[in-house]
């Protein structure tokens, strides 16, 4: 996005720990039936994985999803370095706390669905390991393939399906 912002950042100034808003996202996911979460730092790089419940055309799913909190570089003056570029990590994670809490109030007040809200951040495994389905768009759209991927299936058509299958026949003696 090359949007310039004209206004403050949210949450630039908070005094909350870095620490109080991962165990608040916690007890956040808990409180709204999360029974699992995963905290991962990986070459300096932190994200958060949960499973979540849902079910998805009458059919229940077990949904895991991965998210980031951004990086969010600010000028500070630091004693003996003066003015340099460093992250604001009290603000990244304040942010992801709002964020979470606010797609997920969404989904439980009825505006959403957890398939909606949380798509691009849905984990899937792949032969080359795991990675999400917003990953998977961009590199589609990086592309310029949008239009390589099938259409979705129309559930209100009263056709036949066409299913491939293969039978195997055991003969017994």
């Amino acid at each position: 996005m090359s949007t310039k912002l004209t206004r403050k950042p949210p949450y630039r100034d908070t005094n909350i720990s870095v620490e109080s808003s991962k165990d608040q996202i916690g007890k956040l996911l808990k409180d709204y039936g999360v029974e699992g979460t995963q905290w991962t730092t990986y070459k300096g790089e932190e994200d958060l994985k949960f499973i979540v419940s849902a079910d998805i055309r009458g059919v229940h799913k077990e949904i895991m999803i991965q998210v980031k909190p951004p990086q969010i570089m600010v000028r500070r003056r630091i004693k003996g370095q003066g003015m340099v570029h460093t992250r604001n990590e009290k603000q990244e994670y304040r942010l992801l706390f709002w964020w979470l809490k606010s797609k997920i109030e969404a989904v439980v007040w009825g505006l959403s669905t957890i398939e909606k809200e949380f798509l691009s951040q849905v984990t899937i495994a792949l032969p080359g390991g795991q990675t999400t389905i917003g990953d998977i768009m961009v590199e589609y759209i990086h592309r310029d393939q949008l239009t390589a991927l099938p259409p979705p299936p129309d559930e209100d058509s009263d056709e036949p399906k066409k299913v491939d299958a293969e039978a195997m026949i055991k003969e017994e003696n």
